[in-house]
């Protein structure tokens, strides 16, 4: 009998388990553990240029190229989205499927999604081409991971560090570029290896 009444409350349980929203995969083996150098650790979510809602980790398997800019910026960040450019044009065929480029605003104050997709096209980016942006928290979390360092101005622009980084399929930083007109070389190499 008290097997019987085991079994039983067994059952009930599971059953009500199962119907309380919690899943449980049975059989399915979870993705390989991430490095925890990986951005796709971050649990943040961002929106797009599109309205729609992206944590990064989603990106994982992919190669994203990945910078920070503000839409806004008249001189420095136009020649970042410039040098990414020129690394896209030099991304091997066999790798233009997996490679994806990031740009992430500074400005969460005025860089919302209608902003960022007016900038897409204004700059002529393709679906190849992410925009992001998120609050300041977040923003100040991906910049110290990605070292770029920024700042605020009392105008509202922002001054800031000009770095393009490699990611590869786990969110790892891969190569990193400072500067402006750079030679894409570097990077596209890394893209290759990858």
């Amino acid at each position: 009998m008290k097997k019987i009444i085991a079994c039983l409350l067994t059952l009930a349980f599971v059953a009500i388990y199962s119907c309380s929203g919690n899943k449980v995969d049975v059989g399915k083996e979870p993705g390989p553990a991430l490095p925890p150098e990986s951005v796709y650790n971050l649990e943040t979510t961002w929106e797009d240029q599109n309205g729609d809602s992206l944590q990064l980790k989603e990106l994982r398997g992919k190669i994203p190229v990945m910078s920070m800019i503000f839409t806004r910026c008249a001189f420095a960040c136009p020649r970042i989205i410039a040098d990414m450019k020129a690394v896209a044009s030099q991304v091997p065929g066999d790798k233009k499927d997996k490679v994806v480029f990031v740009l992430v605003s500074f400005d969460s104050d005025h860089d919302n999604a209608a902003r960022l997709k007016q900038f897409a096209s204004q700059m002529q980016l393709d679906d190849q081409w992410v925009l992001l942006h998120g609050d300041p928290e977040q923003v100040r979390e991906l910049s110290m991971i990605l070292n770029i360092k920024y700042k605020k101005q009392p105008d509202g622009s922002f001054s800031h560090s000009n770095v393009l980084s490699v990611l590869g399929p786990d969110g790892v930083i891969e190569g990193q570029s400072e500067g402006l007109g750079v030679n894409p070389e570097m990077l596209t190499s890394k893209i290759e290896d990858l």
